[in-house]
């Protein structure tokens, strides 16, 4: 598998928390009634929070490659390796699931049902993409020998029932209403993040197979690929402050960029070792950082809450520590033998 794959898996890693971080403090701010900046500095903040749009493809991308990656030289993906892969990423995606509900729950007093909660577990919240990674993990044994023998026709089908999953669940992005027998296409748990999301996992399983062939092909074309990633990034963004109205843009941007990771040299990355030891621990750093944000946010409700009208003081202090102190908690834990070998069912 490529290099410059586990520095960008901490890239997204690191965009989902700086999502998180100025969305949540945003959020705080408010209901602690504190007016949110304007102007030049609104845009400045909705510039870093759209980068989130990367983070997940990104992700799936690389798990697709990965697990494709394992099958190399194999008729077949082991079944082993299947359930062992869907266990690390079970277990620790039900403990801090469980550590998330009963933070809510004292702090905001979200409670739910024992349907509720089940249905939370279920349908993957927080934590929304989980559902679907496993959904592509338990497919892949199937998914890979497709991928191999008729990668276009995978990528077709896959891609063709995504744009129905949106014109479904989001009719005002193509601006068609269809009829209601198609709308049962639409599969419970998975639906909405699949017709987000759900080319990026086959699309990654498919480069790894092929990059040979492909990886030349995508170095010829990768400044075109990034001026059309720039290009879709702005639209979304004229989009989102109502400049423009391109809806569509959001789940177009991430493509151009994934035809631009596989030729990036792991050398030209900035950073690229303190990526590479975010993206080491990426899925554990994805599982704690929105706990660890709302305890700091928690923290400073009761001691310092006139901070909550600082955004660009609150949110670099969420960003920071969101990201670093769960890095350091997972290394401590990862180097220590008595904690060693429940590592992976905690952090994955």
């Amino acid at each position: 598998m490529s290099r410059q794959f586990v520095a960008f898996s901490g890239l997204a890693m690191v965009l989902i928390v700086l999502n998180h971080s100025i969305q949540m403090s945003m959020e705080a701010a408010v209901a602690a009634g504190y007016a949110l900046p304007g102007g030049v500095g609104r845009f400045l903040l909705t510039v870093l929070q759209a980068l989130g749009v990367f983070a997940v493809p990104i992700f799936l991308f690389i798990s697709g490659a990965f697990v494709a990656y394992a099958a190399k030289g194999a008729p077949r993906l082991s079944t082993k390796f299947v359930w062992k892969s869907i266990r690390h990423i079970l277990w620790p995606y039900l403990v801090w699931s469980i550590v998330f509900y009963i933070l809510i729950y004292f702090h905001g007093g979200q409670r739910f049902s024992a349907a509720g909660y089940l249905k939370n577990l279920a349908t993957g919240f927080p934590f929304h993409f989980v559902p679907l990674l496993i959904l592509f993990y338990v497919a892949s044994p199937a998914l890979i020998p497709a991928a191999r023998r008729h990668p276009w026709l995978l990528l077709g089908v896959i891609g063709g029932y995504q744009l129905l999953l949106i014109a479904i669940r989001q009719p005002d992005v193509f601006s068609i209403s269809l009829p209601a027998p198609v709308r049962l296409l639409n599969p419970p748990i998975v639906g909405g993040t699949f017709s987000d999301w759900g080319i990026f996992f086959p699309l990654g399983t498919v480069f790894s197979l092929h990059a040979s062939s492909l990886k030349t092909r995508l170095e010829r074309v990768k400044w075109i690929s990034v001026l059309a990633t720039l290009a879709l990034f702005v639209l979304g963004l004229l989009h989102a402050t109502d400049v423009v109205s391109a809806p569509w843009a959001r789940f177009i941007v991430p493509l151009p960029l994934l035809l631009v990771v596989p030729v990036v040299q792991r050398r030209s990355i900035p950073a690229v070792q303190q990526l590479e030891k975010v993206g080491k621990r990426s899925y554990g750093l994805y599982l704690t950082h929105l706990i660890v944000i709302d305890l700091l946010l928690w923290a400073i409700e009761l001691l310092a809450r006139p901070l909550l009208a600082y955004q660009y003081v609150l949110f670099p202090l969420l960003f920071v520590v969101g990201l670093a102190l769960p890095v350091i908690i997972m290394s401590d834990v990862a180097q220590r033998r008595p904690t060693r070998k429940v590592y992976r069912y905690v952090f994955g």
